[in-house]
C-alpha cells in the first residue's frame, strides 16, 4: 500500500512546489503589480510612519526577505503617477523602519505601488546586485 501512495504523494508535492515562488524570484508576465490593499499589519505600519511625520500619502508598508536574507519593502501610495523625488520617500521610509527595529544595513529592495496596485517606483541597494562581485 505505502509503494503505491509514495509515488502520488511525490508527484503531488513536486506540483505543490512549481506553484510556489521566492520574492526575489517572481518574474511577471506583464506590468509589475500587487493587491491594491495592504494587509491589517501594513497599514497600522504605515499610520506609525506618517504620524512619525512621513509621507501622507502611503497607507502601507510591508517588509520581507528574500530568498538571501534581505529586506523587501513594499509601499503602497495614493500617488498615481510616482514621486518626483523618490529618494527622499526612500529616506524617510528607511529611518523610519530602522527605528522599528528592521534592519536595512546589508542593503535593501524597495518597490512603490500606486493604489490600482501598478508599480511606480523600484530601488535597489544590495551592493552585491549593484556591484556584482567578480569571480574567483
Amino acid at each position: 500500500m505505502l509503494k503505491r501512495l509514495l509515488p502520488i504523494g511525490f508527484l503531488a508535492f513536486s506540483v505543490l512546489l512549481m506553484g510556489c515562488d521566492v520574492v526575489g524570484d517572481a518574474r511577471p508576465s506583464g506590468p509589475p503589480t500587487t493587491t491594491a490593499t495592504p494587509a491589517r499589519a501594513g497599514t497600522e505600519l504605515a499610520a506609525r510612519y506618517r504620524r512619525a511625520g512621513g509621507d501622507a500619502d502611503i497607507y502601507g508598508i510591508r517588509h520581507a526577505k528574500d530568498e538571501k536574507g534581505f529586506p523587501v519593502l513594499s509601499v503602497w501610495t495614493h500617488k498615481k503617477g510616482g514621486y518626483e523625488n523618490f529618494g527622499d520617500i526612500a529616506e524617510s521610509l528607511t529611518l523610519f523602519l530602522s527605528k522599528e527595529g528592521v534592519r536595512l544595513d546589508r542593503g535593501y529592495l524597495l518597490n512603490a505601488y500606486a493604489p490600482d496596485g501598478t508599480r511606480l517606483h523600484n530601488l535597489d541597494t544590495v551592493p552585491e546586485r549593484i556591484w556584482p562581485q567578480p569571480s574567483a
